[in-house]
């Protein structure tokens, strides 16, 4: 297969086929298990609760993929995939999460009726800055580490923190995740048989023309919008500028008004005080008395 026709699995569309289709359930199924180490019986029934929508190229910008899922025991599984880093997304994953509590309850049920809700989140950047590790899941517990309710637990998964040689039996399925060319999923599946039918949909999806062409269209999408972005900087430099000259402008004309009226005010009160000097000694030099002066200077300034 050409380079140009791989499908990445961190795709929003291709993680959805891959994870979110009941036809491929199994993967779901095997997937969850690796990651939450707990019995076999708890995935018995699993059904999507949220099935993709035939329609898969109808417009969308929203960076998260998120798959429901719930087991016959009544347990809810949230998958959800981020992709992209956005804020306050701690905030995103505890309300999804008490959201899928809060919703199981009908008015006037009981709380005996409520399941267990697992969110696992698969992040492709780093979520927990103060966690070194790649794998971290949080209850509600106690400072003694005693549990309050195991009713809802989050885990949080963060690729780049992955390491390069395998740690675990989580690391193949994120290492498959992570993957750039096909040759590299070929070769993960050969030396770990679970993921076969996982790379098998990657392969598919590689060779459909529709798939290439919506994947084409959406990275062209992704260019442009970012080149928009850009001008928008631009733009909005340009205009900054302009702004600040005229606003300079005015400010200038401002302070030149004020600094000239000032100058103004001193200049005639300075020759203002010249000329009286001048008249003072003029009156001086007729041999008038200060008395004289004085009255002169009162009746002038009525004047």
């Amino acid at each position: 297969m050409k380079k140009d026709n791989f499908v990445s699995p961190l795709e929003d569309f291709a993680f959805k086929q891959i994870f979110g289709e009941r036809r491929n359930i199994d993967n779901t199924r095997a997937f969850l298990k690796t990651i939450l180490n707990i019995p076999g019986e708890e995935y018995v029934g699993l059904t999507v609760k949220n099935p993709i929508l035939k329609k898969m190229f109808r417009k969308e910008k929203t960076g998260i993929v998120d798959i429901k899922l719930k087991a016959k025991s009544g347990k809810y599984f949230h998958i959800e995939l981020q992709v992209e880093r956005r804020k306050n997304m701690k905030n995103r994953v505890l309300y999804y999460g008490a959201r899928l509590i809060g919703d199981q309850l009908k008015w006037g049920d009981d709380y005996d009726k409520l399941y267990h809700v697992v969110s696992i989140v698969i992040c492709d950047h780093v979520l927990l800055g103060e966690e070194s590790k790649y794998f971290n899941v949080y209850e509600l517990k106690n400072d003694e580490n005693r549990t309050f309710t195991d009713y809802l637990k989050v885990v949080i998964i963060e690729l780049p923190k992955l390491p390069e040689n395998e740690d675990g039996p989580l690391w193949p399925w994120l290492k498959f995740l992570k993957c750039t060319k096909m040759e590299e999923c070929a070769m993960l599946a050969k030396k770990y048989p679970q993921l076969k039918k996982p790379v098998k949909c990657t392969e598919r999806m590689g060779l459909l023309e529709s798939i290439r062409d919506y994947q084409f269209h959406r990275n062209l999408a992704k260019v442009d919008e970012r080149m928009l972005h850009e001008q928008w900087k631009e733009d909005g430099l340009e205009e900054g500028k302009i702004i600040g000259i005229e606003q300079g402008k005015e400010i200038g004309i401002k302070q030149g008004i004020e600094q000239g009226i000032a100058q103004g005010l001193a200049q005639g009160e300075a020759e203002t005080k010249a000329k009286d000097r001048e008249y003072f000694l003029s009156l001086l030099d007729q041999g008038l008395s200060v008395e004289e002066i004085r009255q002169k200077l009162t009746q002038t300034a009525t004047v």
